[in-house]
């Protein structure tokens, strides 16, 4: 019976294309995203690009003055007004510029770009699957 449970399905993993060439290398680190001020929990997804403020602290880069975009998230996270949550970022790597999610369906501009350049955060256009 119990080798019954050996030959089960455990999980699976997808193809997401977020990462798109393996130079520069991606570099990860912990990060901590902030809590929500109202509202129902969000999840954020991998891919997101995130910006961080004057305490350190991540949330979505939807391109608000003042804002420099400078991470981007490794995995789904979820949100609430509770507390913060501990997460993993990007710190560095080459993605894919159409699998990259921003808030608010901000479009990322040139300059946008450049600053995540700065964090040798690379986007580079791929082919559709």
């Amino acid at each position: 019976m119990a080798n019954r449970q050996l030959l089960g399905k455990v999980g699976s993993i997808g193809q997401d294309n977020l990462i798109a060439k393996l130079t520069p290398a991606t570099e990860t680190f912990g990060i901590v995203i902030n809590k929500l001020a109202s509202g129902d929990d969000v999840v954020i997804q991998r891919g997101t690009i995130l910006t961080a403020d004057e305490n350190g602290k991540y949330s979505v880069f939807s391109g608000e003055k003042d804002t420099v975009p400078s991470a981007v998230l490794c995995d789904d996270v979820t949100v609430t007004t509770a507390a913060d949550v501990t997460a993993v970022a990007y710190r560095s790597g080459n993605f894919n510029r159409k699998a990259v999610i921003t808030g608010n369906d901000h479009t990322l501009t040139a300059a946008d770009e450049d600053a995540l350049r700065k964090y040798d955060i690379i986007l580079t256009d791929m082919l559709d699957a």
